[in-house]
């Protein structure tokens, strides 16, 4: 069940909801249709992360031996066969959906497919596809609510620049084992320095837009105190300094800390449709 990544799905689902509550304060109606848009949205997730194993096998084995794949608990044979049930399932549900969020569905499985399957070994526009993938789910779900709006696009653009910066981070943690395979990814065609700079950038970018909300006056000080608590000084204090020297356990670290700032990032946007 792990090997799904129930986890990160959970976390899209609560992305989506969060783009219905951006577009109309009551979120979506819960309904079957918004069950089963869910449901759709959290099997693309985990389709992704099975489809990306079963490529990656051979990688992994050098990256990140302790996954399932590598470290025997499933066959590559078995993750495509779970994969292409995933499909089944995407589909099915897709079926039943309204047309806007059928087309949003089937085109993000497709082009989850196609990241792991050819633009993962890419420069930059296998990041960016993620990036996309990840911020688009707010867009997905707005149309369960309201549609989209201006606060729901603020949210997303933030969404998107941290998504990409967090995908090129991982290519500099991933470079030994990407450059041993002759993989030419962002980090091994920059080379990693240079890439950490790019993060930095990023990170910065996506900083300053979480400050749209304000200048458009559509947020309240509940807001700014939450941004600053909930995601500027964990980046500033706890994830930027890891990324001044090219160290494997720095990079580590700052990859695992990525991921908890992009979950309490949910505080302060959530505020923006509550306050």
């Amino acid at each position: 069940m792990l090997f799904l990544r129930p986890q990160i799905a959970l976390q899209a689902a609560l992305y989506a909801l969060l783009g219905s509550l951006l577009s109309h304060p009551s979120g979506p109606q819960w309904t079957l249709t918004t069950l089963l848009a869910l449901l759709a949205l959290m099997a693309i997730v985990s389709f992704g992360f099975v489809i990306n194993d079963a490529v990656d096998l051979e990688l992994d084995r050098i990256n990140k031996p302790g996954r399932w794949l590598p470290a025997g608990h499933l066959s590559r044979t078995g993750a495509l066969v779970l994969a292409t049930l995933l499909v089944a399932v995407v589909f099915a549900l897709a079926l039943l959906l309204p047309v806007m969020l059928q087309l949003f569905a089937l085109g993000n499985l497709l082009l989850t497919a196609a990241y792991s399957l050819w633009l993962k070994r890419t420069v930059l526009w296998g990041n960016a596809t993620i990036a996309y993938l990840n911020s688009s789910v707010l867009l997905y779900g707005a149309l369960l609510a309201e549609g989209p709006t201006f606060a729901v696009g603020c949210v997303a653009l933030s969404s998107l620049l941290y998504s990409l910066s967090q995908e090129v981070l991982y290519t500099v943690e991933d470079y030994a084992g990407d450059a041993h395979m002759g993989i030419v990814t962002t980090a091994v065609y920059f080379g990693p320095p240079q890439t950490l700079t790019l993060v930095q950038g990023l990170l910065l970018a996506a900083l300053f837009s979480t400050l749209m909300p304000l200048v458009f006056q559509i947020a309240t000080h509940c807001y700014l105190l939450l941004l600053v608590v909930c995601v500027w000084l964990p980046l500033l204090v706890w994830i930027m300094p890891h990324l001044r020297h090219v160290e494997a356990a720095g990079i580590a670290q700052a990859c695992r800390a990525v991921k908890w700032v992009r979950v309490s990032s949910l505080v302060p946007f959530l505020s923006l449709a509550l306050c």
